[in-house]
């Protein structure tokens, strides 16, 4: 929260920051004065709000079948979860500007279970799962209809057999039920190659099959998020993991985002300010923009 204060040692990563995304987990449960707080100061400082957060919808206490759910596996959440979020960003006399689905495809269609957690995946149909998002996608529009849709996926999908059709019939799937095209898609890396993913190749495939997609007016801009790994123990690796993948990516691979994203949800780092620490999150912002302007 202390980076909602305007004396808040971020000023210069946020002369350079868009959007600011927050998690539906944090804004269901958190308090309206930390809400009001936030907007108001985002709203200072002319940042957007975006929002990421499960969309795919069953019920609650007992999925059927028992698979998936909100609070059980990742990317699932209710239009109950949606009108909470909603109604504390609105109460706060702020809006959401974006919303990045969080990996729909992968945990509704290819996940199976987490190593030590009881609650498998569904392993979906894709119609299926875009059929099941519809009424969580239908409260954010009704309560923010100039609401910009986009979603984030792991690359690892481009470890499996025969994703580049999957995932061509989801981003159609996804403009015909909707009647626009999905607005950004954003690429997280599993840097630690968690099986069966090899990064960063699969990344660069991932990537390149998603501008094919652009060219076929099934998505509109692509994304990367620049980060560390989960193996990385102090907050100075994790950020010099982060700036490494940020040079492969943009020198070696010619990757060059139309959104650039910094987030964590490791336990590195452990501080997103003063961004003149070079260990702290914010300071990549400043890393980027230097890169970017020299290209």
């Amino acid at each position: 929260m202390q980076l909602f204060t305007p004396d808040a040692t971020w000023k210069k990563a946020a002369e350079h920051t868009r959007v600011f995304k927050l998690y539906g987990s944090f804004v269901n449960p958190a308090r309206q004065g930390q809400i009001d707080t936030i907007v108001a100061d985002l709203k200072r400082r002319g940042i957007a709000i975006g929002l990421e957060t499960g969309t795919i919808d069953v019920n609650f206490k007992n999925p059927v079948p028992p698979c998936g759910g909100l609070g059980l596996v990742e990317g699932y959440g209710t239009p109950a979860q949606a009108a909470n979020i909603c109604a504390k960003i609105k109460k706060a006399g702020g809006r959401i500007d974006f919303l990045c689905m969080d990996e729909p495809l992968y945990y509704g269609h290819y996940f199976t279970k987490r190593a030590g957690k009881s609650q498998p995946g569904c392993q979906s149909p894709v119609d299926t799962i875009l059929r099941l998002m519809i009424p969580t996608l239908n409260v954010y529009r009704q309560a923010f209809p100039d609401i910009v849709v986009g979603e984030v996926e792991p690359t690892e999908i481009a470890a499996f057999p025969g994703w580049q059709q999957v995932l061509s019939d989801w981003t159609a799937g996804f403009r015909a039920l909707n009647g626009r095209p999905l607005a950004f898609m954003q690429l997280d890396i599993p840097w630690a190659n968690r099986a069966p993913s090899v990064e960063p190749a699969d990344a660069v495939a991932y990537f390149h099959f998603c501008e094919t997609l652009r060219e076929r007016h099934l998505l509109d801009k692509i994304g990367i998020i620049y980060d560390g790994t989960p193996l990385d123990t102090t907050d100075a690796a994790w950020m010099q993991d982060a700036r490494n993948h940020l040079v492969e990516l943009s020198d070696r691979y010619q990757l060059h985002p139309d959104m650039a994203i910094f987030q964590s949800w490791m336990p590195h780092p452990t501080h997103a300010m003063p961004d003149s620490d070079p260990n702290t999150l914010s300071s990549i912002v400043e890393f980027y923009v230097q890169r970017a302007n020299r290209r």
